[in-house]
């Protein structure tokens, strides 16, 4: 029994076969997204064009297309491209890749992605092209958006004056500003790359910066606004105002760090020059407060020698106006006549008169003597009053901080008594208004200090304004907060509303010879104490009232003293 012939069987398969490719290829377009469209060459007559074409395109389900070709939905400026590059080489090499614009109805321009795939035809019949379009309208704005980003991230990296850096995970530069690069001495920025701190700062500075990057890695956390003292191996030192921030990758892990720092150089340099000259003026302030203390003990010690001086006067002009030097020449006179004394006395008439002559100038030597133990007494007041003062002044020397608990009336009269002889003599008049207040628990010369600059103020106020019934009052009160007051009030010149503000500021004084520095020392010391100072006045020729408020002691803790058993 022969076989049978193989080859009808095998022509049917094929032919079989071809029909469910081509029933494949004519349903499978229909269902993908993208542009499937089959064209002829030449003309590019559309000779099929699926539905997710169509919507690609603009065209409507429905509509006739067997008119259209393709170049009706391509712009004008990439016909060059289809002709001579995209069509020859699909029917040469069988594809062409890269990416078009197409027209969409009714006038858009939509950037897509393009695969030509060309068909040589046989003898007789036309070559195709099978052409695949994908819009890639989103990804485009993406890149033109990443794009821009670089831009402006280039723009912000090459002209920011501050220095702005990333880092990896082992604290190397992977991209820096162009002011970056340039504090490091060096022109490109890439030439930092893979760099690190250690490379071009001392370990002074570059390991605690090290350190505190692996921190922010290890932590999370972020460092902002922190202070750093840069070093660099010629010997210069930089400060710089940093933020630290740890940087993630798009899953939310750590992959190194970011910073940007700002010089503050000039500006730390200026706050020593400023630190050195608050030293400089609060020296100047301490020694000006014991210069005024000073002045008013030295015009209380003049005052008590002038008192001196007076007594000495007098007790000269009394021993040159004694009488003691008659009774000298009695004496003599007795000496001469001591061989005959009786008859001397008896018959010479300067004898008889010698007697009641003697009983008068022992009366007269009596009141003189009593003058003179009137002017030692005097003397000696006086004498010992300007040991007190300096008794005084070296315990204003032996300046102290401990905090007191003082009687603030206390603190008021001992200022005016190192006032005195200025206000004195300066006919100014104090009056006092004590109310009952607690004590104040402060240091007591920088108490002083303030009490006397403030009667000093408002004596010059008075002097100035030139009224002859000048009048300080000095009060004591307790405030609504329970704090301690002394108001010092004169009747003086007055401060314009414009200068309120200013008179605390160091330097500034309306006074000719001022220095400007009484009030700014003043409300310092205040600010020490815990305390406030604040001024006010009505305006010019209104006088001013300054209020010194200091905090009160703290009230005595009660000991509650607690017996043993069975004590009685």
């Amino acid at each position: 029994m022969n076989s049978p012939d193989p080859a009808p069987a095998s022509a049917a398969a094929l032919a079989l076969t071809d029909e469910r490719i081509r029933r494949a290829f004519t349903t499978l377009p229909d269902f993908t997204s993208g542009l499937i469209a089959v064209a002829e060459h030449p003309g590019y007559r559309l000779l099929y064009l699926n539905p997710a074409g169509r919507r690609l395109l603009g065209i409507t389900a429905d509509e006739d297309i067997s008119s259209a070709t393709w170049t009706d939905f391509l712009p004008s400026r990439v016909m060059p491209t289809l002709l001579y590059e995209t069509t020859p080489v699909a029917l040469k090499e069988g594809v062409w890749k890269g990416e078009t614009v197409l027209w969409r109805r009714p006038a858009k321009e939509c950037p897509a992605s393009l695969l030509v795939a060309g068909l040589k035809a046989g003898e007789g019949q036309g070559d195709c092209l099978i052409i695949s379009a994908r819009d890639i309208s989103e990804q485009y704005h993406m890149e033109a958006s990443l794009e821009q980003e670089q831009q402006l991230l280039r723009a912000l990296l090459d002209n920011v004056p501050d220095n702005i850096y990333f880092k990896d995970l082992a604290s190397r530069f992977i991209r820096v500003s162009k002011s970056k690069a340039l504090k490091a001495g060096l022109g490109d920025p890439k030439a930092l790359i893979g760099k690190s701190d250690f490379d071009h700062f001392t370990s002074e500075h570059a390991q605690p910066a090290y350190d505190a990057e692996q921190r922010i890695i290890r932590s999370g956390q972020p460092l902002i606004d922190i202070e750093e003292r840069e070093t660099w191996p010629d010997g210069r030192v930089t400060w710089v105002s940093t933020s630290k921030l740890p940087f993630y990758d798009q899953e939310g892990r750590v992959i190194g760090t970011f910073g940007i720092s700002r010089d503050i150089t000039a500006r730390k340099e200026a706050e020593l020059r400023l630190a050195v000259t608050q030293k400089e003026l609060l020296e100047a302030t301490r020694l000006a407060g014991m210069a005024e203390i000073a002045s008013g003990v030295l015009h209380n010690i003049g005052n008590a020698l002038n008192s001196v001086n007076t007594s000495a006067a007098l007790l000269g002009e009394q021993v040159m106006r004694s009488r003691l030097g008659n009774l000298t020449k009695a004496a003599q006179m007795l000496e001469q006549h001591g061989g005959d004394l009786t008859a001397f006395l008896a018959e010479d008439p300067r004898g008889r008169q010698l007697p009641g002559y003697l009983i008068q100038l022992a009366g007269l030597l009596a009141t003189e003597r009593a003058d003179f133990q009137r002017e030692l007494e005097l003397l000696r007041r006086n004498i010992e009053h300007i040991k007190e003062i300096v008794a005084m002044q070296q315990s204003y020397a032996r300046v102290s901080s401990l905090q007191e608990d003082l009687a603030p009336a206390e603190l008021v009269e001992e200022a005016l008594r190192i006032s005195e002889a200025s206000l004195s003599r300066h006919g100014i008049g104090v009056q006092r208004d004590f109310r009952p207040v607690p004590l104040v628990r402060v240091i007591r010369h920088k108490v002083l200090q303030i009490l006397v600059n403030l009667i000093r103020n408002a004596k010059h106020a008075m002097d100035d304004s030139g009224r002859t019934d000048k009048e300080m009052v000095i009060a004591l009160r307790a405030s609504p907060a329970g704090q301690v007051e002394i108001v010092v009030r004169d009747n003086g010149v007055g401060i314009p509303a414009e200068n309120l503000a200013k008179i605390y500021t160091f330097g500034f004084t309306t006074r000719k010879d001022g220095h400007g520095f009484g009030l700014h020392s003043s409300i310092n010391a205040a600010n020490e104490l815990g305390g406030t100072l604040r001024g006010e006045s009505g305006g010019p020729g209104e006088g001013s009232v300054f209020t010194l408020e200091l905090p009160p002691a703290p009230a005595p803790t009660e000991t509650i003293t607690v017996e043993p058993d069975g004590a009685r």
